[in-house]
């Protein structure tokens, strides 16, 4: 296969490869809802659609990589690809990877914020845990005054 056509079918994969990320980031924004909502189902088949989009994604890098190897040019990056593509006048290879750069950046900010809320939600669950681990229940004493006294708490620590 001539350089020009592997270029393009290289174009062709890197819009189909954002086209993916953008899908990866609604379903990232989607998990955050489901995330703050506590729908476990939602968060399931959210994270079962993400796993899908990111096994396209990878194919599609495969498929991009085996291309390049067939042209030499397995190695380099797309920035140094720009100057080949313009060379064969091949448009679209800047703007290709200004939108995945795009969507890379706001997926990643996406996953971010959806790993703070999982930390936190953990955090909340363990603080949770061991306040009613070790809750302290006040009882009436001999004399009809409420005393505190320790309580076993609701939660077995050795269960």
């Amino acid at each position: 296969m001539a350089a020009p056509h592997v270029l393009e079918r290289v174009l062709e994969l890197l819009i189909h490869e954002e086209r993916y990320l953008s899908m990866l980031l609604a379903l990232a924004l989607e998990e955050q809802s489901a995330l703050l909502e506590s729908n476990f189902e939602r968060i399931t088949a959210t994270s079962a659609a993400m796993i899908e989009a990111a096994n396209a994604i990878e194919a599609l890098e495969s498929e991009r990589l085996n291309l390049l190897r067939t042209i030499g040019a397995a190695d380099r990056p797309i920035e140094e690809l720009l100057s080949l593509a313009d060379d064969l006048g091949i448009p679209g290879f800047a703007e290709a990877r200004l939108a995945l750069s795009v969507r890379a950046h706001e997926l990643k900010d996406a996953q971010e914020r959806n790993a703070n809320l999982l930390l936190n939600a953990m955090k909340l669950r363990e603080r949770w845990t061991n306040m009613l681990g070790g809750f302290t229940s006040p009882t009436y004493g001999a004399q009809g005054k409420r005393t505190a006294r320790d309580g076993s708490g609701f939660v077995s620590r050795s269960a």
